[in-house]
């Protein structure tokens, strides 16, 4: 018999457990270990565990990822004696003795001469001595190392996670980071953000909140929260703003910063297959567009050949042919041509279903133009005005309440940075954030927006070599397409609840065990799971907390 309260402190020198008999059932990567009662205290959950210490046993990596559970030594947890003592705890002073039990998922066979991980073709067999696993080896094994903090593996203070920003394995094959809101996902964005500076990146935001903005001032929540306080020291890291952010704004809206830049763009320089997505048209519709944009192309290289005229007859003959950045040199339409055109074409139109498509056109355009965001004037964005290392380029759309805006503006700047990146080669590594993703392109909408999903597997197939990376940020990744998690090879998963979303995320992360998923529901702030290429299996992360300061939108 044991007394309750006399468990004796645990012993490193001595193992935790050793492996159980199997059963015929059960997953092949898991095996369970039987944790003798003055040990439970030293087997926890989550807990990376050595099985088989010397040269006469095969020796494997694991990690505990259910129990410690508690079963009696000698009689069976319904028999009157275990029940006796725990109904009637009050009474009775002592419980029959009892053992831990945890189930070991299997990571690999670890080789005893240089320490290092393998796949496996067999099991520990019974008996097996199983030992805590010392921390500086886990970093080892698991290739924790980098130049970029993450944060610290959850359980192990000790044992810092970081990413490698010189590994064409992690940003530049991107980083999807997914949650509900308040897990931590903003803070883990400014996370890469800070370490991607540091590294010689050059960032480009699509701040869908305004949350980014400020991110050239410290963390000023740490100056009133001493609990933020003590985390950050515990992790640490200090308060600090970056040098260099720079924010932009759409023409008719506003920042919170006052000097905030206000920007248009060239629509000439625009995709017709991505305007037509954008303004949502139909298949009539989009064949008239098609029409009138070809026709206008036309007309304008026919002016472009053409002498120019002692005096100009009108604005439309003052036309300047300019080429489009990265595209092949025909000239730039404006909006106000295409308005033009369409009007023509609406006068010359027989029939009222002819006339009912061009009509749609010529209001669609309309309202494009009331968005301001095609201006013939101003400041247009400049590639080498954002393409700088250690510069944050943070777009605020916060705003901006239509749409179809951010939109545009973010499939623009995909493509103009696009580009740039296949053009000049000397360009900085970038890493490029779209918050809120499933907005921009969601599975509702993705049969509609095949040209932005094809710029997408563009940048993806041509921007690895290229150090182009994207960041995709969602709370509703049950909303995204397929294809975005195919293109993000990296994944930070924090607490996310729903079936459909941990469907989505479980469809698409590969071969992690059940186990881990069933804690991504009560993951606590900032906890997350990693899924990386450079890992080689998934990391618990606990995220550091960013050093910049964050603008709450709540």
């Amino acid at each position: 018999m044991t007394k309750r309260g006399t468990k004796p402190p645990g012993d490193i020198e001595r193992p935790i457990g050793f492996v159980n008999f199997d059963g015929m059932s059960g997953d092949n990567t898991e095996i369970e270990i039987r944790v003798p009662y003055a040990d439970i205290p030293r087997a926890q959950r989550g807990q990376y565990v050595l099985v088989g210490m010397n040269t006469s046993q095969e020796a494997y990596l694991g990690r505990v990822i259910k129990g410690p559970f508690y079963t009696p030594d000698a009689v069976g947890k319904d028999s009157a004696f275990a029940r006796t003592s725990i109904l009637h705890a009050n009474e009775v002073p002592f419980l029959p003795d009892y053992h831990g039990i945890c189930s070991v998922e299997i990571l690999g066979r670890i080789s005893l001469d240089n320490f290092s991980l393998s796949g496996f073709f067999s099991r520990p067999q019974p008996k097996t001595q199983v030992y805590p696993l010392a921390p500086d080896r886990i970093e080892r094994l698991l290739n924790l190392n980098g130049n970029m903090y993450v944060g610290r593996l959850t359980g192990y203070d000790e044992v810092k996670v970081f990413f490698d920003a010189h590994d064409k394995r992690v940003l530049p094959r991107n980083v999807g980071i997914f949650g509900t809101v308040g897990s931590g996902k903003t803070n883990t964005a400014q996370v890469l953000i800070e370490e991607g500076i540091a590294a010689g990146y050059s960032v480009i935001v699509l701040d869908v909140e305004g949350e980014y903005v400020s991110m050239d001032r410290q963390n000023e929540e740490a100056k009133k929260n001493r609990r933020l306080q003590e985390i950050m020291r515990s992790f640490g890291v200090a308060p600090a703003g970056l040098d260099t952010v720079k924010v932009f704004r759409c023409p008719g809206t506003q920042s919170k910063r006052k000097d905030a830049r206000e920007f248009c763009l060239r629509f000439g320089n625009l995709s017709p297959y991505a305007l037509s997505e954008i303004m949502e048209l139909n298949e009539a519709q989009e064949l008239r567009f098609l029409e009138l944009y070809d026709d206008c192309v036309k007309d304008l290289e026919l002016r472009r050949t053409q002498k120019p005229r002692v005096k100009a007859q009108s604005k439309w003959d003052r036309l300047k042919a300019e080429p489009i950045v990265g595209l092949d040199p025909i000239p730039a339409l404006s909006l106000e041509f295409l308005q033009r055109k369409v009007r023509e074409k609406l006068d010359s139109a027989t029939g009222p279903g002819d006339r009912a498509s061009w009509n749609k056109v010529r209001q669609l355009l309309a309202k494009l133009e009331r968005y301001g965001i095609f201006r013939t004037e101003g400041y247009f964005l400049n590639i080498k005005d954002l393409l700088r290392v250690g510069q944050v380029s943070v777009f605020d759309l916060s705003d901006s309440t239509n749409i179809r805006i951010n939109n545009i503006v973010i499939a623009e700047i995909l493509r103009i940075i696009f580009n740039e990146k296949v053009n000049n080669p000397d360009s900085p590594p970038t890493m490029i954030v779209i918050e809120e993703a499933h907005a921009f392109v969601s599975r509702e909408n993705a049969g509609r927006m095949e040209s932005t999903l094809d710029m997408l597997r563009e940048i993806t197939r041509r921007g690895r070599k290229r150090w182009l990376s994207l960041c995709f940020i969602s709370q509703q990744p049950a909303h995204l397409p397929n294809e975005i998690y195919e293109l993000c090879n990296t994944k930070i998963v924090h607490q996310t609840t729903g079936k459909r979303n941990l469907d989505a995320l479980r469809a698409s992360a590969g071969s992690v065990n059940e186990a881990v998923w069933g804690e991504v529901p009560v993951l606590g702030q900032g906890r997350s799971v990693i899924i990386s290429p450079q890992y080689l299996h998934p990391v618990m992360c606990d995220v550091r907390p960013c050093r910049t300061n964050r603008e709450y939108t709540d």
